[in-house]
């Protein structure tokens, strides 16, 4: 088997000098193997959870036993998969990942004193998968599309007996949404995704599917509750948003799935 890591990038129309500066810093790590691309503007948009499977079978041709999964805007820091090789060892261990710095937010999440944490969900961006992990749990669930994806994954991932360790020594550069933070009184901040409408309508349906999936149900309807609660308050084009996201809500509850008609 193959010692060093694949890494696997899902593109969607990407801007040319960011996805230049992100295979620039995978090029750069010597545990980087192939870096392998699936391009979802060429031909139909088969979505992030196809491609990520297309490029984690990929990678199992190629003799790999891990991926680092990322994004076309996914810039990984100097570093980041030597810090990674010191855990892959652990064999209950199905995702290593990064703390997430947003170029937006400004700042860094889950800032932590200890070394490690294991977490119980991450984003898909900057994770370093086990392939045989991936197998086990039957791969993403193309039915989500996009949104929802790595939280769904990452639930059936410590379902199946595998933890999720967040190494706080590295961090990638990632961009949530157009995100931006409003400082509150009190010392309070909260995030602002600032989503287009068709995004938000996937976070809606796709919320409600996994909390009924995986028995979260009030969990993730609160989710999607404060979501509508930020549009509502904080974000511009807040009639179609709203009216994306309640035709989410409605084709969730009519079992509608996959890639939406309404993007057509």
């Amino acid at each position: 088997m193959n010692k060093k890591f694949a890494i696997g990038i899902v593109t969607y129309r990407p801007d040319a000098q960011r996805l230049k500066e992100n295979i620039d810093a995978a090029s750069s790590q010597p545990e980087t193997g192939e870096i392998l691309i699936a391009d979802n503007d060429k031909g139909e948009n088969v979505g992030m959870a196809c491609g990520l499977n297309q490029l984690c079978r990929r990678a199992i041709e190629l003799g790999y036993e891990w991926i680092v999964t990322l994004d076309q805007d996914s810039v990984m820091q100097p570093g980041m998969l030597s810090d990674f090789s010191h855990y892959i060892d652990r064999n209950d261990v199905g995702i290593i990942c990064p703390r997430i710095e947003d170029r937006n937010m400004g700042r860094q999440y889950a800032r932590s004193d200890k070394g490690i944490d294991y977490i119980e969900q991450c984003i898909t961006a900057g994770n370093l998968v086990r392939l045989k992990a991936w197998e086990d749990v039957g791969g993403f669930s193309e039915e989500l599309f996009i949104d929802g994806v790595d939280f769904d994954f990452c639930i059936r991932i410590r379902q199946n007996g595998y933890k999720i360790l967040r190494t706080n020594n590295v961090f990638l550069l990632q961009e949530v949404g157009h995100g931006r933070a409003i400082h509150l009184p009190f010392g309070k901040q909260i995030s602002i995704g600032n989503h287009p409408p068709l995004r938000l309508y996937y976070i809606s349906r796709n919320f409600l599917y996994i909390g009924k999936r995986h028995h979260q149900f009030m969990h993730w309807a609160i989710e999607v509750f404060k979501r509508m609660l930020i549009v509502l308050f904080f974000e511009t084009n807040r009639r179609e948003k709203i009216r994306f996201m309640l035709t989410g809500i409605r084709h969730y509850k009519a079992g509608i799935m996959g890639k939406s008609k309404i993007c057509e």
